[in-house]
């Protein structure tokens, strides 16, 4: 089976060194929003609702710079002012 690493990119860059061994790449897809969720839910970065993208890069290597990258979630918001 493959391995996916996990890399979030929020200003804390936190990367993934073990990774998971999934079937393919559907199973990837439906671990990384599983986890982008519970991350996004233990607390966002301040300048998240100002449009700084939040992203999860799931790669085939621990190491952002080289391997192939499988696919990108990125999540921004925009609070729009009050009234």
């Amino acid at each position: 089976m493959p391995r996916f690493h996990f890399h979030i990119l929020n200003g804390k860059n936190l990367y993934d060194d073990d990774g998971i061994e999934l079937a393919d790449i559907e199973a990837a897809k439906i671990e990384a929003v599983r986890v982008a969720g519970t991350v996004l839910g233990e607390g966002l970065p301040p300048d998240f609702w100002w449009g700084t993208a939040w992203e999860m890069v799931v790669k085939d290597t621990p190491e952002l710079q080289s391997g192939r990258t499988f696919f990108t979630l990125t999540f921004s918001a925009t609070e729009e002012p009050s009234k």
